[in-house]
Formats: structure tokens, sequence, C-alpha cells
């Protein structure tokens, strides 16, 4: 069965319609919600444009205005650009590679907290970082596309937010090997600063990413309530290991998310 949760027409656009439809039929929102079953506040979201419904809500309400949902839809329907795709494509494939980054980074941070003062520890710092801001670059414009097609804006703001804090983080970390800190207090305070960025990116990315659900299902939702978990942990600081542990899983979970979503946009399959 083809589903149109994301063909349906963008907010505010759609609330305004059912706006204009309801006035047209001289409702009252209250009028509405008796015909419907559907909750008041809900209505009043749709309506503002707080939120974009799934299709079956607005088939409901349109059968409450004697609209035909499926002409609606069809009239309405504003599919995902061929600039979309490819930067959802890009995203899925850049995050294996961010994934793949992060694994050897973490790797060889071992090694050089083991053997300190090592002559290619900003050598490799540096280019880590590099390649881990430039692949992080491509593999946000995945969240901030969806983001912008959906209206979330939380979303689209916690991109912007989680690079601006990561560029922050690899920051610190360059420092610290450029500077080549002696004072225990100042590496042990830059590094519960770096493991707070981190968490606040991940909880703010997190935030943004569940409100998916209504638009692309109960994945969006697990990938978002991990990621915000992630950043909790960070933010604890004395449980900050673990959340090191389970980044990598979770950023697997992120790749299957944004392949999935991108496979349903090319195929226009939804179910």
């Amino acid at each position: 069965m083809k589903n149109k949760n994301l063909y349906i027409m963008k907010q505010p656009e759609l609330g305004k319609k059912i706006l204009e439809l309801r006035k047209q039929k001289g409702f009252t929102q209250e009028e509405l919600v008796e015909k419907c079953n559907i909750n008041v506040r809900t209505i009043q979201r749709i309506e503002a444009g707080d939120v974009t419904p799934r299709s079956f809500t607005v088939k409901t309400i349109l059968e409450a205005l004697g609209v035909d949902g499926a002409n609606f839809f069809k009239s309405n329907e504003a599919t995902f650009s061929s600039r979309e795709k490819t930067i959802l494509n890009t995203s899925w494939i850049t995050a294996i590679l961010f994934t793949i980054i992060t694994v050897v980074s973490m790797i060889l941070e071992g090694f050089y907290f083991n053997n300190q003062h090592d002559s290619g520890e900003l050598f490799f710092r540096s280019i880590s970082g590099t390649f881990t801001l430039i692949t992080l670059f491509f593999f946000l414009r995945g969240y901030k596309a969806l983001g912008d097609r959906f209206g979330i804006n939380s979303l689209v703001s916690g991109t912007y937010v989680y690079f601006i804090l990561e560029i922050i983080a690899v920051s610190i970390v360059i420092s610290l090997t450029v500077f080549d800190f002696e004072e225990d207090v100042v590496e042990i305070l830059s590094g519960i600063v770096l493991i707070l960025t981190l968490g606040i990116s991940e909880l703010i990315l997190g935030l943004g990413i569940r409100k998916l659900k209504d638009q692309l299902g109960s994945f969006a939702q697990t990938v978002g309530i991990l990621k915000i978990v992630n950043g909790a942990l960070l933010l604890t600081i004395i449980l900050s290991p673990i959340a090191v542990f389970l980044s990598i899983p979770i950023l697997i979970a992120e790749i299957i998310f944004l392949y999935n979503t991108t496979q349903k946009v090319e195929g226009e399959n939804y179910s």
C-alpha cells in the first residue's frame, strides 16, 4: 500500500488549506472535532502549522469536511526534489565514512593515551579532525533536508548547533596537542568541556530527530531517543564511558535510518 506521508503539503501550507476548507464549510474547530473525533488541540496545532500530521489524520479531517482525500493529495503532493534525494543519498554514505573515522580515532586515541608526546599525534589529530568535520557536514545535511521538508525547525537548528559544537570539540582536542599542557588540571577541565560539548550536541540533535516520528515512523523516534539517552549519559561525565561505547551502535542505527528513508524517497513507496 502506498503511503502519502511524505507527499502531503508542507506546513504551514497544509494547515492554512485545512483552515480555509473548515471556514468554507462554516465549521468551528469544536464542530470539526465532533465530526472527525480528533483532539481539538491537534486540530489547532495542524491549522497553526506547528505539526505535520500523518496522512491518515489529514484524510480523516478531509472526510469530515466533505473533501475527497485522494484528489486532495494528488493535487497538493510535494515530492522530494532531485536535489533533496541527492542530499539524502550523500548523507547515509558519508555517515558510514564518519563512523569509520570515529572508530579509527577511538583506537588511535587509546594508543596515544598510552604513548604521550608521540611525534605523529598532532598530524593524526589534525587529519582526523578535518575529515571528521567534512564527513559530518554532509552527514548532517540529510537531517537538515528532512527538517526543511517537514517544517521541523528544531531539527534544522539542531544540525547547525551539532556542527558548531563539533568544531569546538575538534578545536579543543587539537589545542591540547599543540600547546602540550603540563598541568593535569587543565587537561582534566578541557576533557570535561569536551564531553559536555558532545553531550549537548547529541541531546539537541536527538530531540529534533525524534520529531520525525509522525512522518517517518517509530524508527525515527527510536533513533532520536537513543541520541537523547547518549547525550544525557555524556552530560553526567561519570557515565560518559558508556556513552562512548554506545556511540558506534547508534551511528549504525542512524545509517540504517537514513538509508531506509532514502530508498523510500527514491522508490516513492511508503508502507
